[in-house]
Parts: C-alpha cells; structure tokens; sequence
C-alpha cells in the first residue's frame, strides 16, 4: 500500500471515524483506500448451513461477493491513494482550516481521535510514510451531522506562572483539571538569554541527561500522568521551520519557558512562528517570560536583566491586561507597574512566586496561590 506496508494495514484504521461527503476526488480516492483496508469493511456473508445451502445459492453468494469486491477494487487508485496521503489530508488540532479550507457540505474529512486510538497503533500510525496524523478536536466534530463546525474563534486555554514546578502541591488542584495523560506537550525553549550561542549552549540549559532545565520542564508531567516521550523539545539550533510548526501543530499542551521575553519573540519572529502561535488551539503554559509573551504587549521592570522600564510586543493572544512576574512588593516594582498602568491603564496581575492565573477560552479569569490586582483601586497605586 502506498502509506502503510509489512502486512499492518488494520492497524492504521483502528479507532478511526470516517466521516464521507463525497465530491472531490481525493475525497473518493480516501473512502475508497479505507474501504479496500477496513477489514470491518468485509462483504457481509448470508451465514446459511452449508448442509442446507444448494450449489446454487453458494455460487450466487460467490458471484455477488466477487462482483462487489471487483467494484471496490475499480474505486481504488493507487496512485491518487498516494498523493492523498503524501498531502496528508489528516486534521490536526491547529491548523485543519489550513489543510481542509472552510469547512463544505460536500467535502470529505478522516476524522481521528487519538483517545479513540490504542497507543501501539496511534505509534505505528506516526510511522507510516507520508501519512502524519492530524487530530481534529471533539468540540469541532458534530457527530449528529457527520461535519465539522466551524471554527470561529480559536479555543485556547492560558496558564500565567512565575516557576515551572506545577508538580508542587500548591497549584496541583488549579492545573489537574487542565492536563490529562494522553496529551502531548511541546516545549519551545526559545526564552534563552545572549550568551546562548551555539548548540553545545543550548544543550547545557535544555538537552536530556545535560540542561539544567530539562527536568523541570518534563518530569513535572509525570504526576499527571503523562509518560517522558509525549514531552517534545524544539532546538532552535537544529529543527527547520517545518518541523517545528509541526512540533507545535502536533501539541495539544504548549510550554514557553522563562527567560527573556524580548529575545524569546525574537527568535519567534526569526523562525516565522508567529502566526502558527497564533492560530493554536490547546492550552498554552507560560512561566515569567512565557507568561508576558502571551500578551499583546507587556512592560519589563527593571532589574539585574534589563536595567530600564520598558514597553515590548508579545504574540497577542491576550490584550485585555497586563502583568508583573516574580511579585515581591518591591518599590521598583510599584513603581513599574505605576509607569505601565498610567501609559496603557488596564488590570495589572501581580503575580507572586507561588501564584498563578488562568484565562478560559471565553476570557474569564481564574487565580491560585498569590495573585494581586493593581489598578486605580489598589493601595500602591500612584505613589
């Protein structure tokens, strides 16, 4: 077969929904591919007795069997089999509008559901040749329609941090609701300071077995069940562009690490990843830097990294607020977020090193651990 091979077809069905509108002939082309490969696709038998069943009936049952199979067999075209599959017509939780377009009444989409998927064959399936699998999220699959709905607006949950300890027992209770065992997390380390040079740099701060960050930004995911190899790494110093969108795009968990939010957006910029950022759907967990790049602009106080105040551009998710990372009543501190709040004045979310925010999809704000809001109503405010 053109995208599974060594006798395990079934396995890359198995768990799968098709959902068939036909029109395109790719669309065909895919029913097609999956009917000849579905072993639950089998000519149904009449399960008469044979000692009652005359040789007439068989060679009929025969002939139907045979004629239908024949059928099935003009449907399938290797070729444009394989071309589907070299462009990957799967859905991916972020960005199916760009592989499908809007969804058609008349269009035809593979819907899969990693749950729905046993582990061993969802590992073969990542293994077939030219056939990536893309997940489209439950909530844009309408069941009683066999459609996608439409995607409007993005879905995305947002995790605000100082620390990337969420394995602690003081945020466990906000966070486990939000992470489940089967998800898969990728980390974009992009939040590393100038001295950061070359690769040998970066894997003493994030390489397995060698960075000094590694473990606090994978093994935290081993109290919610989640397992080392669903914890993905993008090496700004070897991943191309394509892999790392994918990496991202493949992710339903996304992880910005703390840093430098200036040279994180940066290098965000550098590697055309904005838009991909953009347009993500999952949940999203930033801690200090990766919390303030989640915004559409944030303010830097001063401190032993950046010696003046000042104003930067974040990737936009969120516009609505503004934050102070590693909160602790310093003068400087007010002072900063007095400077920020008199030049843009919208809720400023001072975050304290235990402390965290969520913001739902639908923008409503949740907080734990130590979280203050400044505004025109708080005590220090215009000092």
């Amino acid at each position: 077969m053109p995208v599974c091979s060594g006798g395990k077809e079934d396995a890359c069905t198995n768990g799968m929904k098709l959902i068939s509108r036909y029109h395109k002939d790719q669309a065909k082309a895919l029913r097609a591919w999956f009917e000849w490969n579905e072993p639950s696709k089998e000519i149904e038998s009449t399960n008469l007795d044979p000692s009652s069943c005359s040789r007439q009936n068989k060679e009929q049952e025969a002939g139907k069997q045979q004629s239908q199979t024949n059928k099935r067999k003009e449907a399938f075209d290797p070729a444009l089999s394989a071309l589907l599959f070299e462009d990957r017509i799967f859905t991916l939780p972020n960005n199916a509008d760009l592989v499908f377009g809007k969804a058609l009444p008349d269009s035809v989409d593979l819907v899969m559901d990693r749950k729905d998927l046993p582990k061993e064959n969802w590992q073969f399936f990542e293994n077939c040749p030219h056939a990536n699998p893309w997940i489209l999220p439950v909530d844009r699959f309408d069941p009683a329609l066999g459609a996608l709905k439409e995607n409007k607006d993005p879905v995305r949950t947002h995790i605000l941090m100082n620390t990337s300890m969420i394995d602690e027992k003081w945020c466990r209770p906000a966070l486990k609701p939000l992470i489940a065992p089967e998800d898969e997390v990728c980390v974009l380390a992009f939040s590393f300071f100038d001295d950061t040079k070359t690769l040998a740099d970066w894997n003493k701060q994030y390489k397995k077995g060698q960075g000094i960050w590694y473990r606090s930004n994978t093994d935290v995911f081993f109290w919610y069940g989640l397992k080392e190899n669903q914890v993905h790494w993008v090496n700004y110093f070897t991943d191309d562009v394509i892999k790392m969108q994918d990496a991202i795009r493949n992710s339903n968990i996304l992880l910005l690490t703390g840093g430098a939010p200036d040279l994180m957006m940066k290098r965000i910029r550098e590697k055309k990843l904005k838009k991909v950022l953009k347009d993500y759907q999952g949940l999203i967990i930033g801690y200090s830097a990766g919390a303030m790049v989640q915004l559409a602009d944030y303010h830097i106080t001063p401190d032993e990294d950046y010696p003046e105040f000042s104003w930067q551009k974040g990737i936009g998710w969120l516009e609505d607020f503004d934050v102070e990372v590693h909160y602790h009543h310093s003068r400087i501190q007010k002072d900063g977020m007095n400077q920020a709040y008199s030049a843009k004045p919208k809720p400023i979310y001072a975050i304290e090193e235990q402390g965290g925010m969520i913001v739902a999809p639908d923008g409503t704000k949740s907080f734990f651990g130590k979280v203050e809001r400044f505004d025109q109503n708080h005590s220090d405010y215009d000092l």
